[in-house]
């Protein structure tokens, strides 16, 4: 009856969970009261039995728990996204199933090599989330070459690992001693290991091991998805970022847009400064904010994409060709900060297509209408019998009243291609609502008289053929005034590059008796006071003779005796006469253009008073 009732207490503690101390303590008073060996014996078995049965129980209810843990840790990852909190997820219910004291994640970096510890749990510093594990090294290096869990009793003391300086110092200062890792696999690859720490030195159970296996591969599993999730996001935000961009420079397109707006475009898609070059290097459209490289570094990537006509990189800056049928006509830059996102090249490369193919199609609209606007001018300048109504009125179509007042200039550059002068004489006729044509060498252009318009051609011309351009022009009233106009400036261009003035713009004004030989309509009246303008009003105002004394001295051929003989005046008076004409006229009015132009206004004042 005796071991029946030793049976039943013992059974009545394991149903009662008791400690194991308990079930050692039923047996005691046997030990003390000298019970007979056989009765002894069988008291000894009772209890190995018990306790036997108590560690299974332990061990089964470890088990239970350790599964339940499990499967909540499957619900619970299975219904994260954000990587973050997933392996923030791993490693509390890694500490919980360990019933460790510290407990963490290293990843696999495949750019750099090593792994980095990612998310932990318990840890006393920042110190362990900023330390980088090279290949090989720590338990967790032995981890990741073998695919096995492996685990160490004291870690600082473990001469089968391979330590490093950094990871020593990190492990003493969170004070961890003993160290289980798993591997984080999925298939035959190892993405990370996840590591459970004491800080006293312990060994760990095989179901310890197990159940953190367990957990390992669920988290390499939640791991995996989560990334393949963050990379269709991106994929999906790359698609939409590439489909908004698309659609914007196609409207761009459609509408007629200008490279303005398809920079614009590109540098909010991008996020970044985006700059246009055109085929002479200069920057055309600029947008977006942050930094670009300097001049030098834009001027290297504009030269090598226009040499060899495909994609370049000057460090981080990223040059793409603008390339057509007809050749070369810029680049799109973009400086790329951090890892290059293939969207985003292609966002680059899809925006130079783009900005190629409006400026193709500005250039032929340019062409187009400037064959037309050519048209009325050629008329214009071609036939005396020429309809002149019909002319106003193909050019009010246009824009253009040739009834008002216009400038007409006639423009030549020497050793340049004359097409950069056409073009900028195109593109300043649109804007100013002008015509323009080409006759022989010149440019041709009629614009609407202005204060400035004659100093806005020489800037855009000049501007756009990086050469000097001699320039003459000549004032209209009228319709019927434009071909004797285009006469007069082409006459003026004629006379400067005789005199070697190239590079100069004048009007007929301008050219002193060269221009008077040279004007439509001379304005001898003009000519004369602007060369002897002063000595006739001196002589009015003072009832001197400084005009005729001017006369005397070029009819002497220069002499100062001879021209006091024929004034019968004293050399000295004279040569008063002659400093009051210099501070009249200037100092060099004796150089031999300044006479001669004197003597032509002499001979033209004489015969207007005759």
């Amino acid at each position: 009856m005796e071991g029946v009732a030793l049976t039943s207490e013992y059974l009545a503690l394991l149903l009662n969970d008791a400690a194991r101390e308990e079930l050692e303590a039923v047996a005691s008073p046997a030990h003390d009261q000298r019970v007979p060996a056989a009765d002894l014996a069988e008291l000894r078995e009772q209890q190995s039995l018990a306790l036997l049965l108590h560690e299974r129980l332990a061990r089964h209810r470890f088990n239970e728990s350790a599964l339940q843990l499990l499967n909540d840790s499957a619900n619970d990852l299975a219904t994260l996204r954000d990587l973050e909190q997933i392996l923030q997820a791993i490693v509390e219910r890694a500490r919980r199933l360990a019933s460790c004291d510290l407990a963490y994640i290293s990843l696999s970096d495949e750019s750099r090599g090593d792994s980095y510890i990612k998310a932990a749990v318990g840890n006393v510093s920042e110190a362990l989330l900023e330390l980088r594990l090279p290949a090989g090294t720590g338990l967790g290096g032995l981890v990741s070459r073998s695919g096995e869990p492996s685990t160490t009793g004291h870690y600082l003391a473990d001469d089968a690992l391979v330590h490093t300086s950094d990871i020593d110092a990190t492990v003493e200062l969170e004070g961890i001693r003993s160290l289980v890792g798993v591997p984080l696999k999925l298939e035959n690859e190892i993405i990370g290991v996840l590591m459970a720490a004491h800080r006293n030195e312990r060994t760990f159970a095989e179901q310890e091991v197990n159940m953190l296996e367990m957990l390992g591969a669920h988290a390499a599993v939640a791991i995996d998805n989560a990334r393949l999730l963050q990379q269709i996001q991106n994929h999906s935000d790359m698609f939409e970022r590439a489909a908004e961009i698309h659609e914007r420079l196609t409207r761009v397109v459609l509408k007629g847009g200008g490279l303005e707006e398809v920079v614009a475009a590109t540098a909010d898609s991008l996020r970044g400064p985006v700059v246009l070059l055109d085929e002479n290097g200069k920057v055309a459209a600029r947008a977006g904010y942050g930094d670009m490289p300097d001049e030098k570094h834009l001027a290297m990537g504009w030269r090598d994409a226009k040499a060899c006509g495909a994609t370049v990189w000057i460090d981080a800056l990223c040059l793409v060709p603008m390339l057509t049928e007809a050749g070369f006509l810029g680049v799109l830059a973009h400086p790329f900060g951090g890892d290059v996102i293939e969207t985003d090249l292609r966002i680059l490369e899809r925006a130079a297509l783009v900005a190629s193919l409006v400026e193709v199609t500005r250039r032929r609209l340019s062409e187009a209408e400037a064959r037309v606007r050519g048209a009325v001018l050629e008329d214009l300048l071609d036939s005396e019998t020429a309809d002149v109504e019909d002319l106003v009125e193909r050019a009010r179509l246009l824009g253009v009243d040739i009834t008002a007042t216009n400038v007409v200039l006639v423009a030549r550059v020497e050793h340049e291609p004359r097409e950069r002068l056409y073009a900028a004489a195109a593109a300043l006729a649109r804007r100013s609502s002008g015509l323009v044509a080409t006759k022989g060498q010149d440019v041709v252009v009629v614009l609407p008289d202005g204060p400035q318009v004659v100093s806005n051609v020489v800037r855009d011309f000049r501007g756009a053929t990086g050469a000097p351009v001699t320039i003459g022009h000549a004032i209209t009233m009228n319709a019927g005034m434009v071909r004797p106009a285009y006469r007069e400036a082409s006459r003026c261009v004629q006379a400067l590059l005789r005199l070697g003035r190239i590079g100069d713009i004048t009007e007929a004004a301008e050219l002193g008796f060269v221009g008077l030989l040279l004007g439509n309509e001379p304005d001898t009246a003009g000519f004369t006071r602007s060369i002897l303008g002063p000595l006739i009003d001196y002589d009015r105002k003072r009832r001197t003779q400084l005009v005729n004394t001017l006369e005397a001295y070029c009819a002497s051929g220069f002499s100062n005796i001879l021209t006091a003989e024929a004034l019968h005046l004293h050399p000295n008076t004279v040569l008063q006469r002659f400093d009051r004409i210099a501070r009249l006229l200037g100092e060099d009015w004796r150089q031999p253009e300044r006479l001669l132009e004197c003597q032509v206004a002499l001979r033209v004042l004489r015969v207007g008073s005759q």
